[in-house]
């Protein structure tokens, strides 16, 4: 009889112990943003070619007085799509694209063309439009107007729902919003909005990915994610490793689409954006060499993904911890200086909206800390900036060390994040709930209740629960059996009264584990940004395979 061994695969400090499938779910693609320049030279088009990606977003306009014309950039763009076979979005920022360069894309290539990509949406058009030339009528809402959160919710609510509508009544298949924080994900989710987190970047990418997957499954969404190479003002800002992780971790994760941004320039005059620098470098018209990240991405295209297929999707999801929050727009900021929500100066963070934060640092296992979900916070060190960079020099992690201060690993056992609308459908057989922020819809308490009655435990913040009539809390933390549950009220999440009720469920500080269905994914920290990634089939515990040599 043949002996069965365990197939581990090492590629890039990563190791996989992989199981024999039954069945595998198409719809994975992977790909890049973009950088426009037209011509399009064979270098780079031979260079995409052999790196193997099935998808390109690229912008059309950001300074119009200085660029091509529009239709003239995207008529280049969507040629070369159509001839390496990619799907593609138009990517925009602070500027939206004309009507008639995205009739043109729908006409011409709708079986290719993936809509419009909108970069860093509430950052430029709601909290900080003094970023990006940003005119008042593309703003999602005004600030200045807000005095009470619910209608900076509502006002932002119509906003996105505004935006979304107008590109859909241009036929357009889907409308995407990257995030710059993990903020605002289920709001555009509400709104029609294909969520995509961005990772990596100054982020800890497993909790933006909690909370980007659990909009995306709350409102039935397509989930993509945006792996972005920049790292403050340094691009490539992330050693090759790390990225692998991060690409690694969005796949296996269930994402329906992953692309790479800084593969190059993006927010220069469209057009005359240069090469993908990041990935490639162009020796002449006609020659590339592929970077060390264009090597990288080349083998995940070609060799990984083939060779390593998925046969869940995020859909299936079953978590082991839900976060119940309303999007009340703090994400930390308050620990770099901004004391704003929804960009208005009317709305200033306080405890109810900062409870979360140090609930994360405990979901984490203390890597997260408790003063932000970004790296922009003054607790951790930030790359120094150069008058050169940018104009005669662009700089990366090789530049600048202290961006290898960010590293991947951020442990996290089963959790998704939705918001104060979810119902019962989402929370049942959930073990352990965290209902935290300003408030909560008299459905999802129903639905809380519900599962508290049913044997799962429930970490209410105090005030909250004494708010919506969940519990009578004076202060403090209270502990109580509910049904076949337990009920847990506190006025802090890390109290060590609350954390002895919840600590066997938040998993071991060297793993990030999910549930998918019955199919259980484990990435275990080797180093900082490197793991390796078992997965285990629940039905037939670790399914081996077999070598008969």
């Amino acid at each position: 009889m043949a002996s069965k061994t365990v197939l581990i695969i090492y590629v890039m400090c990563f190791s996989i112990t992989y199981p024999a499938f039954a069945e595998v779910l198409p719809g994975f693609r992977i790909g890049i943003e973009l950088p426009s320049q037209i011509p399009v030279t064979p270098a780079v088009e031979n260079a995409l070619r052999d790196m193997g990606i099935g998808y390109i977003n690229y912008y059309v306009s950001n300074v119009p007085e200085l660029e091509p014309p529009e239709t003239e950039i995207n008529a280049e763009m969507m040629a070369l799509a159509e001839r390496l076979d990619l799907d593609f979005s138009i990517a925009c920022h602070h500027r939206d694209p004309l009507p008639e360069t995205v009739v043109a894309s729908v006409e011409t290539y709708a079986e290719r063309f993936e809509g419009i990509l909108f970069d860093e949406l509430a950052h430029i058009r709601l909290m900080s439009p003094e970023f990006a030339p940003v005119t008042e009528e593309i703003m999602l809402a005004d600030p200045a107007e807000f005095t009470k959160l619910e209608q900076a919710y509502e006002a932002t609510l119509t906003g996105y729902k505004k935006l979304h509508d107008k590109f859909v009544q241009l036929g357009v298949p889907r409308v995407t919003a990257t995030h710059v924080f993990p903020e605002f994900l289920h709001l555009a989710a509400r709104a029609g909005f294909t969520p995509c987190p961005k990772i990596q970047k100054e982020f800890y990418s497993s909790v933006s990915l909690a909370i980007g997957m659990g909009a995306a499954r709350q409102y039935q969404r397509d989930l993509w994610v945006d792996v972005d190479l920049w790292y403050f003002y340094l691009v490539p800002g992330h050693p090759v490793e790390e990225v692998w992780s991060n690409l690694l971790l969005a796949y296996w994760l269930g994402v329906d689409l992953v692309y790479l941004e800084g593969a190059g320039y993006n927010l220069i005059p469209a057009g005359r954006q240069g090469t993908p620098f990041s990935l490639m470098n162009q020796i002449t018209p006609e020659r590339y060499q592929l970077t060390p990240h264009g090597e990288m991405l080349k083998r995940f295209c070609r060799e990984y993904v083939p060779g390593h297929p998925r046969p869940w999707s995020f859909r299936d999801v079953k978590p082991n911890i839900a976060i119940i929050r309303f999007e009340d727009g703090d994400f930390g900021q308050s620990s770099w200086g901004v004391n704003k929500l929804y960009g208005s100066s009317n709305l200033a963070p306080d405890a109810d909206t900062q409870a979360w934060l140090r609930l994360w640092n405990v979901l984490t296992h203390g890597i997260m800390g408790d003063d932000g979900l970004a790296w922009f916070k003054g607790s951790v060190p930030h790359p120094t900036n150069d008058p050169r960079y940018h104009t005669d020099v662009t700089p990366s992690y090789l530049t600048d060390d202290v961006a290898l201060e960010h590293t991947f690993f951020v442990p996290l056992n089963g959790v998704v994040v939705y918001d104060h609308l979810a119902g019962y459908d989402l929370l049942k057989e959930i073990p352990l709930l965290f209902l935290t922020g300003k408030q909560v819809s008299v459905e999802t308490l129903a639905a809380i209740e519900l599962s508290l009655e049913q044997g799962a435990v429930c970490v209410a913040w105090g005030p909250l629960a004494q708010k919506s009539g969940l519990a009578d809390w004076e202060g403090g933390t209270r502990i109580e059996s509910r049904g076949k549950g337990t009920l847990v009220v506190t006025d802090n999440f890390a109290s060590p009264e609350a954390v002895q009720i919840y600590e066997p469920y938040l998993g071991s500080p060297d793993e990030i584990r999910y549930r998918f269905g019955e199919y259980e994914v484990i990435f275990r920290k080797v180093t900082e940004n490197s793991i390796d990634v078992v997965i285990n089939s629940l039905q037939e515990g670790i399914q081996q395979i077999e070598n008969d040599s």
